[in-house]
C-alpha cells in the first residue's frame, strides 16, 4: 500500500562479525525490520533448511584466532537460526584446549565458587524480604527530613496526575521542599530535572520513604511498607469509580481474614484521601473504609487545568507543543480514544485490540479528524502502518491531561477519564460494545451507564461512526445532561484543588508546617 519498509542484513559475516571468542560462544540471529519509522525485532526460524552441509564462515574473533576461527550455522532448541564459534585450524584448536584446561583447574574452580557465593549474597541482600526487614528495623529509625516530599504516580510509571499538579504548584510558589520522585523501570523518562529521582523498590527509595515528611501519590506505595506516625500520607487517588472497588469487590471479600486485615492496614496508612464529589464519598471512601475526618473535598488537582480551560483561560503552551510534536495541523479536529484497561480471560495483561476497524475509521474520517489512541498504561498497542498520520498512538505520553485539552471530543467506554473530560463540556461518545459482559460480571457497577451517560452510547461500529459523523448534534443534544453529570460527579472540581492542598499542608507562603 505504498508503505516504506527498510531492512538491514549484517553481511558479509566474515568482515562484520568480530565476536568475543570464548565469552560469546553461541550467537543468536535476529532480523531488525523498520516500517514507517517503527522498528520490529524478530528471530529467524530455520524451518526445513538443511544446515548440515552449510559452509563454515571464517571470522576474526576479538580474542584472536587462538580461540576460534570459524562460524558454524546451527539450529537452536526452539528452531531458530544461531551461529557457534568453532575451531578448525591447529592454532585455534590448541588455544581453545589450553583455555579449557585452565577454566577447569583448581584456581578456576575456587574463583567460580567465590563468584557464586558473592552473587548469592547480593541476591539475598536485595531480596524483598531483606529490604522489608532493614526498612522496618533500621531505616524507619532514622530522623525525619523536614520538608522532604516523596511523589509517585501510577506506581512510578509516570510523571503525571494529581501528584504532578501538587508538585508543580509547590514549585510555582517556590516552596522550600526537598522533592523526590519515584520511577519504575531502568531509566526515568519525562521526570522533572529539579527533583531527586529514586527507582521504585531500590534502597534509595526505601530510605526516602522512611525519612519523608510527606508521601503524595495516586495509587499506593508498596502495601507492606509501614508509614511512621511522623509522616503525612496524602492519597490523591486516580479516578472516580464506575465499577465496584475495594471491599465492594467480591474477590476482595473472599480473601482470608489475615489477607483482608493486611490490606486494611495498608489503607489505614492514608492520613488524607482526596475526593471530587459525594459520589466518591459514597463509593470509593466507603469501599476503602476511609473515615470522614480523612476526606479532602478539594477536587482532583490534576483537573485544575481542565476547569480553567472550560472557564476560558489562555491556551496552555504545553498543549500547543504537544500538537506540533505529534504533527497535528492547526486546522485539524482531534478525537481522543481512551478505553479502560483490558485483561485476558486469565486476568493477565494483553495487547490492546480495537473493538472497531481502525483502518475503516481512517478511511472514513481521516480527512477530517486525527484520532489519538491512548491505551491503558498496562496494555500494549500496535497500529497498522496504513493509518499513519490519521491515527496516532499516544499511549506513551506521560500525562493524559494535555491530550484531553487538545481533543475536541472523547471516545471512551468505562474509563474514569469520562468524569474528568466532562469538565471541559465537550462531546463524549461512549462505545460500550460489551456492556453486558462488563456490567454483569462479579464486580458490577455503581450506576447504570446506559441511562446516565452524558453522550450517545453506540453498541456497534456502525452506530459509533454515525455518532462521530455528527458531533455538532451530539454537542447540542447532550449539553444539559453533561452539565448535570459534572454537577453530580465533579462538584468539588473548581480549579483550585492543588492550591487548597498546598495552602493546608505547606502554608500559603509555601513554608512547610
Amino acid at each position: 500500500q505504498g508503505d516504506t519498509i527498510a531492512w538491514r542484513a549484517e553481511v558479509p559475516l566474515a568482515r562484520r562479525l568480530r565476536p568475543l571468542g570464548i565469552v560469546d560462544d553461541v550467537w543468536d540471529v535476529r532480523l531488525h525490520l523498520t516500517a514507517d519509522g517503527k522498528r520490529t525485532t524478530s528471530r529467524l526460524t530455520v524451518g526445513a533448511v538443511d544446515l548440515e552441509h552449510a559452509e563454515h564462515v571464517p571470522v576474526r574473533p576479538r580474542l584472536t584466532r587462538l580461540m576460534a576461527d570459524r562460524l558454524e550455522a546451527q539450529v537452536s532448541a526452539k528452531g531458530h537460526l544461531a551461529f557457534r564459534l568453532t575451531q578448525q585450524g591447529r592454532l585455534a584448536r590448541s588455544g581453545r584446549a589450553a583455555v579449557e584446561r585452565n577454566l577447569h583447574g583448581r584456581p578456576a574452580r575456587a574463583a567460580k565458587g567465590t563468584y557464586r557465593r558473592l552473587r548469592a549474597l547480593r541476591r539475598e541482600l536485595n531480596s524483598g524480604a531483606r529490604k522489608l526487614q532493614v526498612y522496618e528495623r533500621m531505616l524507619t529509625r532514622l530522623p525525619v527530613r523536614k520538608g522532604t516530599v516523596v511523589f509517585e504516580s501510577h506506581l512510578g510509571k509516570q510523571y503525571s496526575d494529581s501528584p504532578r499538579a501538587i508538585y508543580e504548584e509547590l514549585r510555582r510558589r517556590g516552596a522550600p521542599i526537598t522533592p523526590i520522585w519515584s520511577y519504575a523501570g531502568e531509566r526515568p523518562e519525562g521526570f522533572p530535572k529539579d527533583a531527586e529521582l529514586v527507582r521504585r523498590w531500590s534502597w534509595g527509595y526505601l530510605r526516602a520513604l522512611a525519612q519523608a515528611e510527606y508521601w503524595i501519590d495516586n495509587q499506593g506505595y508498596p502495601l507492606r511498607l509501614a508509614k511512621r506516625p511522623e509522616t503525612t500520607y496524602i492519597q490523591t487517588w486516580h479516578g472516580s469509580a464506575l465499577k465496584r472497588m475495594g471491599f465492594d469487590e467480591p474477590g476482595l471479600r473472599m480473601l482470608s481474614e489475615p489477607e483482608q486485615r493486611a490490606y486494611q492496614q495498608a489503607l489505614d496508612r492514608f492520613d488524607h484521601f482526596v475526593v471530587r464529589s459525594e459520589h466518591d464519598v459514597r463509593t470509593l471512601a466507603r469501599a476503602y473504609r476511609i473515615p470522614e475526618d480523612k476526606l479532602l473535598r478539594t477536587g482532583y488537582p490534576r483537573n485544575d487545568a481542565l476547569v480553567r480551560a472550560r472557564q476560558g483561560a489562555a491556551p496552555d503552551p504545553e498543549v500547543q507543543k504537544l500538537a506540533e510534536r505529534l504533527g497535528i495541523a492547526p486546522d485539524r479536529r482531534v478525537l481522543l480514544y481512551a478505553p479502560t484497561f483490558r485483561a485476558g480471560p486469565d486476568g493477565r495483561v494483553r495487547d490492546f485490540e480495537f473493538p472497531f476497524d481502525v483502518e475503516d475509521f481512517a478511511a472514513r474520517f481521516g480527512d477530517e479528524y486525527t484520532l489519538l489512541v491512548r491505551a491503558h498504561y498496562l496494555n500494549r498497542l500496535t497500529l497498522p502502518p496504513s493509518v499513519a498520520g490519521r491515527v496516532i498512538d499516544v499511549s506513551g505520553e506521560p500525562d493524559i491531561t494535555p491530550l484531553m485539552l487538545l481533543a475536541d471530543a472523547l471516545i471512551t467506554d468505562y474509563s474514569s477519564v469520562m468524569f474528568d473530560y466532562a469538565l471541559l463540556q465537550r462531546p463524549i461518545v461512549f462505545y460500550v460494545h460489551d456492556w453486558e459482559e462488563y456490567a454483569q460480571d462479579t464486580r458490577g457497577t455503581y450506576f447504570d451507564l446506559l441511562t446516565e451517560a452524558p453522550g450517545p452510547v453506540p453498541r456497534t461500529a456502525g452506530e459509533l461512526f454515525a455518532a462521530l459523523g455528527d458531533l455538532s448534534t451530539v454537542r447540542t443534544s447532550y449539553e444539559a445532561r453533561l452539565k448535570e453529570f459534572v454537577d453530580k460527579y465533579g462538584e468539588y472540581d473548581r480549579g483550585d484543588a492543588a492550591a487548597q492542598i498546598v495552602d493546608r499542608f505547606f502554608g500559603p507562603a509555601g513554608e512547610a508546617r
